[in-house]
């Protein structure tokens, strides 16, 4: 007897980083336990277990508290895959209630195309795709607009960290 196909989902949100090279924003976000120095909605991002920036590590990312009393939205997310020379790592959804089965990510930092009649790159591309199961509670349009809305702010971030830098004399 063959088994009932689950229903799945899948998309990509992209943003550009107008002022670093995609070796600049990979610096700043390559840290998989790093994020909430980066993305709007969360407070915490740590690692619980493995090693920074291999396959196995698991981090736990919280949100901020909530004023209505409802606990703070909370993950652990564990590393699939880590490539420094690609810009990219994978990782998938564990425990949270947030309403996540089973739900993988890539996120990974893409090359803008260089304009000929210049000599430095023009920016680079955030790109966080994703696949899984439909989310308990929330829409796919709902998903997409929140992913969004975290890697816009987050390519915004990085510009705000770039132009703080002392350009080289």
């Amino acid at each position: 007897m063959e088994q009932p196909q689950m229903e799945r989902i899948e998309g990509k949100v992209t943003a550009t980083v107008l002022l670093g090279t995609a070796d600049k924003a990979w610096t700043l976000l390559s840290n998989f336990c790093d994020l909430h120095n980066w993305h709007p909605t969360l407070k915490i991002c740590r690692k619980e277990s493995g090693t920074l920036g291999v396959p196995g590590c698991i981090r736990y990312c919280q949100g901020p508290d909530k004023e209505n009393g409802t606990p703070a939205s909370w993950a652990y997310e564990e590393l699939l895959s880590f490539d420094p020379i690609g810009h990219i790592f994978r990782y998938k959804m564990m425990e949270n209630n947030l309403g996540f089965g089973q739900f993988t990510a890539t996120f990974r930092v893409l090359d803008c195309k260089k304009d000929v009649s210049k000599t430095e790159d023009k920016g680079c591309e955030l790109e966080w795709s994703f696949e899984g199961e439909p989310i308990k509670g929330m829409t796919e349009e709902e998903l997409i607009a929140r992913l969004q809305a975290g890697v816009t702010f987050m390519a915004q971030r990085v510009d705000e960290v770039i132009s703080q830098v002392p350009k080289a004399a």
